[in-house]
């Protein structure tokens, strides 16, 4: 039973440092040389901008796709409350007739 409890402590201590927030490397490497102009060149690059742009037209596009999904998942439900309403008052007539 100590043996099992043992390898429990160490999944959980494997899942903490796993879950845990990781720091970010280079910023903490300049910082420690004082070069942040090493650092400010690196995050100002090219490649650094472009997805910048991209991520607020990305999460635009995501807004319309979620928007246009809501509208059609929306009424097809519509569809499907029409068609079972339809069927109960057609079980309705079939079963009772038109005599009230």
């Amino acid at each position: 039973m100590a043996g099992g409890s043992k390898s429990k402590s160490k999944v959980r201590e494997w899942m903490r440092r796993r879950m845990a927030p990781r720091r970010k490397q280079p910023a903490a490497a300049a910082t420690a040389t004082g070069n942040s102009s090493e650092s400010a060149s690196a995050q100002s690059s090219p490649r650094r901008k472009l997805l910048a742009a991209a991520v607020p037209s990305a999460q635009r596009w995501r807004n319309v796709v979620a928007a246009v999904f809501q509208r059609a998942v929306y009424h097809l439900l519509w569809l499907v409350e029409s068609v079972v309403v339809v069927a109960q008052l057609c079980f309705f007539f079939l079963r009772f007739g038109f005599r009230l």
